[in-house]
């Protein structure tokens, strides 16, 4: 099978525990423990980091915040931001297990404010999570209004990051230039996640080229809710495996920073050639401040919704996409430069199609089948393609007496 496209930027395997949790059942209970008579917790996996970044510091960032958690039996890690004393914003992936459609128990996340290097965390900067909330129009297998909320059990004393409105679309505009910020993976070839906060900026990419970048590793790129960046034509700077729910940062007119989007994903190897896509925040905010009101002002509680995870529909068109994406990968000149290609493609289930293909190059004709698919695996929405190519000489075949005795070469994936 070849998987192709992450459609979330759920994380790699990171080299960190789960230490928040670790000190957070530590310091609430008041419990002083023999060293090694706790049993290690499963790794986290990055996804807060910037590729192509620089360290910052929490005087440079103040509203950033370091989250840890459980989904399932895996650890993650995520960025978020203090948009109120008690309320934090992240990505709706970071709060929400994709494959069960279940949001994840406030015992099983926490977060660090405060600080900019995690190998200096006290007990004291570390929060408990008294409530987990996913944004209701959350749509968890396309990542459309990728946003969530983690109401603290008591304030913390980082200062709140202004949020986007409506009143903001200047600050939308293709060539603005965005402050990215977060912890983990800046080399994704070794996966390596330094433990100083990194920020860098990026310009935000017009919509066309935002389309065209995108359509490889996900194809549902929708500009009324979301942005991209495009470190172009340097190509240095993007998120990786994170950056989720963590910042982007632009600048107002009076000075002010605001956050303008939360990291949702990315390509899968986190190329900086790639687009980087945010969930707008101007579109998200006033959910975000009912929520603000009803923590710190005793305004109304919000209606709580549980977004549900569904396979996407799988379009004939996409279909062909993702065959060709992949056989050009599996046999290289040989597909790439084909003369004559046909294909025809035929639905099996909403997320399975099924296509038939010919072509010749040089010497061979070719001929076989493909099956693409969307799978939810491991929290991930997945585009995959199975194929069997077979090809043979035309000459041996259609041009001698013989055409059994002719070579006929398989490849399958």
């Amino acid at each position: 099978m070849r998987a192709d496209e992450a459609m979330t930027k759920r994380p790699a395997r990171h080299r960190r525990g789960l230490a928040l949790l670790a000190a957070l059942a530590l310091f609430a209970s008041l419990a002083v423990a023999a060293a090694g008579s706790s049993a290690a917790a499963p790794n986290p996996k990055a996804t807060a980091s910037v590729i192509g970044g620089h360290n910052a510091t929490i005087a440079q960032y103040p509203s950033l915040a370091y989250i840890e958690g459980l989904q399932a039996t895996e650890g993650y890690a995520c960025t978020g931001t203090v948009v109120a004393p008690r309320v934090i914003l992240t990505a709706g992936h970071c709060v929400e297990d994709i494959e069960s459609s279940s949001i994840v128990q406030p015992a099983d996340i926490a977060v660090v404010t405060g600080i900019s290097n995690l190998k200096k965390i006290e007990p004291t900067d570390v929060s408990q999570v008294s409530e987990v909330l996913a944004y209701p129009s959350f749509k968890p297998s396309k990542l459309h209004g990728d946003a969530g909320l983690l109401i603290l059990a008591e304030p913390v004393s980082a200062p709140p990051i202004a949020l986007a409105t409506g009143a903001d679309a200047a600050l939308y505009e293709p060539g603005d230039e965005l402050t990215i910020a977060g912890w983990g993976i800046d080399e994704e070839a070794t996966e390596h996640a330094p433990d100083q906060l990194q920020a860098a900026t990026a310009p935000v990419e017009e919509v066309s080229r935002c389309r065209r970048g995108t359509r490889v590793f996900y194809p549902f790129f929708q500009p009324k809710t979301q942005v991209c960046t495009l470190d172009a034509p340097e190509f240095k700077v993007t998120s990786c495996h994170g950056d989720s729910g963590g910042p982007a940062i632009a600048t107002r007119g009076d000075g002010t920073p605001v956050e303008v989007g939360v990291t949702s994903l990315g390509n899968g190897t986190c190329n900086p050639a790639s687009p980087a896509l945010f969930t707008r925040t101007d579109k998200i905010s006033a959910w975000v401040q009912s929520w603000i009101d009803a923590t710190e002002n005793g305004g109304p509680t919000p209606r709580i919704v549980i977004p549900k995870s569904h396979i996407p529909f799988l379009t004939t068109e996409r279909a062909e996409e993702l065959s060709e994406i992949v056989l050009e990968e599996a046999l290289g000149p040989r597909f790439a430069h084909a003369q004559e290609p046909t294909i025809k493609c035929s639905r099996l289930a909403k997320a399975r199609v099924k296509c038939g293909l010919t072509w010749f190059q040089g010497p061979d004709d070719y001929y076989g089948t493909t099956t693409a698919f969307f799978a939810i695996r491991k929290n991930i929405v997945l585009a995959g393609v199975h194929y069997t190519i077979n090809w043979v000489d035309d000459h041996c075949y259609f041009h001698t007496d013989h055409p059994q005795s002719c070579r006929v070469q398989t490849k399958h994936g």
